[in-house]
């Protein structure tokens, strides 16, 4: 695409991807692609801005490979600061993921005790 349409088209094309209702792993793809292609281009900041994006759809649990790109990204051109910043991003992002979880699996298990009631009930009256 850059061959053919130039950087700022090539930009607007991935930034619409991303943008569009993807799903999360599709979305975290076109956000490793496009950080790869800005930092071709000699863009860091740029490609740096992007994982920063791109992370929100990636659980570090889960998805370790995007978090390995990042940090060989932040060693190849970042500095101290930098990496420190990836890692804060990382730990806040496994806590949201982990609130998530949490948050869903609390509501499940909300459900289950009406189910226990409904039986504890219904084995009250049999016994009548």
């Amino acid at each position: 695409a850059l061959e053919y349409f130039g950087v700022a088209r090539t930009r607007h094309a991935y930034e619409h991807c991303i943008n569009a209702d993807l799903l999360e792993g599709d979305a975290r793809a076109f956000c490793l692609d496009y950080a790869r292609f800005e930092q071709n281009i000699g863009e860091i900041d740029r490609s740096r801005a992007i994982l920063t994006h791109g992370s929100q759809f990636a659980d570090p649990r889960r998805h370790p490979e995007y978090w390995k790109q990042w940090k060989q990204f932040e060693i190849d051109h970042g500095n101290e600061d930098t990496f420190r910043e990836m890692l804060r991003i990382k730990r806040s992002i496994a806590a949201t993921f982990a609130q998530q979880y949490y948050n869903f699996t609390a509501a499940s298990a909300v459900e289950k005790p009406e189910a226990s009631e409904n039986a504890m009930a219904e084995l009250e009256g049999s016994r009548r």
